[in-house]
């Protein structure tokens, strides 16, 4: 069965929790989505939260990708759980 997300659940990339799956919806801001997009992370892309700190997000996309996203940023991105 295909992972599909869940609409009534959009919120930030800043609010996720540690094992939690999510597509990435809009990225607010072009300098936002210009860093976003610098390190693999636009809308559609699926990842899973492996750990957040007071620092970062580390997050690990579906095709095997680990990327460490500051908090300042993750606010900016809206996110979808997947099912």
């Amino acid at each position: 069965m295909l992972a599909t997300p869940n609409a009534d659940s959009a919120r930030s990339l800043i609010d996720i929790t540690v094992g939690e799956r999510v597509a990435v919806g809009a990225v607010l801001f072009e300098i936002v989505r210009d860093h976003c997009s610098s390190i693999g992370i636009q809308p559609g892309v699926v990842m899973r939260c492996e750990c957040c700190t007071s620092r970062s997000v580390l997050l690990r996309r579906d095709d095997g990708i680990r990327i460490e996203l500051d908090r300042v940023f993750a606010a900016f991105v809206e996110v979808q759980t997947m099912h």
